[in-house]
């Protein structure tokens, strides 16, 4: 402006800029959570305890990358918060959110009613025993949706006279277990088969006691036993008296079986 008032103008732009990114905190992390099912647990924060600040707003949105009250997989998952101001600045702090499975499946072994036998006592078909077959265990777990099951013998396995006691174990992905256990009963009811020999030819007396008689042996097979103890109840090469004896021949098996043949010495 000049003496005269005359004026004239010229302008130029003062330019403030946000450059500064907000300031944020993390809330503390929940405490673990156990699982409720294979897809984890629902877990909850205090979104409160999250602060963000900016020197050019007075409110800062903050988003996480996961929303508190939601499905959480079994483990450890990072969520991050993330606060941005009006000028799209960013900054951004973390926090672990743990579920855990500690809890022990379930498993139940199949058992005949009223018995802790998987299935009913099988006859022996060799001295080895016998081939047994039996119902599979069922297991379930809060945090698997399937548990691996294990068998100490296997079914289809050939089983030892006598009670076996079977062991199944129930194994989740997170290395908890349970076990149940069933006996599988085989039993050697069947007697040995026993033949006697032939009856010796008649043999002269060579004193008033008699005379020393010798026999073969009896033969004896079992179903059970690869061999089968044979008792006689005079022995060859014994004395026998004047006349006619009746020899018993009897087979006994290792489970008390017994079975008998006869033959006389005259």
């Amino acid at each position: 402006t000049d003496d005269y008032s005359n004026t004239s103008t010229c302008t130029f732009t003062v330019t403030v800029v946000d450059t500064t990114v907000p300031t944020i905190s993390c809330a503390s992390p929940p405490a673990s959570v156990e699982a409720t099912s294979s897809a984890g647990a629902v877990v909850s924060w205090n979104s409160s305890q999250t602060t963000a600040a900016d020197v050019a707003d007075a409110s800062v949105d903050v988003t996480y990358s996961a929303t508190s009250g939601s499905t959480f997989a079994i483990g450890a998952t990072t969520v991050t918060a993330t606060a941005t101001d009006d000028a799209s600045k960013t900054a951004t702090c973390s926090f672990t959110v743990t579920v855990t499975d500690n809890t022990d499946p379930t498993i139940t072994c199949a058992h005949v009613d009223g018995t802790n036998t998987a299935v009913a006592s099988v006859e022996a078909t060799s001295s080895s025993g016998a081939t047994v077959s039996y119902n599979a265990a069922s297991a379930s777990d809060t945090g698997d949706a399937s548990v691996d099951i294990s068998y100490s013998a296997a079914s289809g396995s050939t089983f030892a006279i006598g009670t076996t006691v079977v062991t199944v174990t129930a194994e989740d992905n997170n290395d908890n277990t349970s076990t149940c256990t069933f006996n599988v009963v085989v039993t050697d009811n069947t007697d040995p088969a026993i033949v006697c020999p032939s009856a010796p030819a008649s043999v002269e007396a060579t004193s008033s006691s008699g005379a020393a008689v010798s026999y073969s042996a009896a033969s004896a097979t079992d179903t059970g036993d690869s061999s089968v103890d044979i008792t006689y109840s005079a022995a060859s090469g014994s004395t026998f008296s004047i006349g006619t004896t009746v020899v018993t021949a009897t087979a006994e098996d290792d489970s008390g079986n017994t079975k008998s043949c006869t033959f006389s010495v005259v």
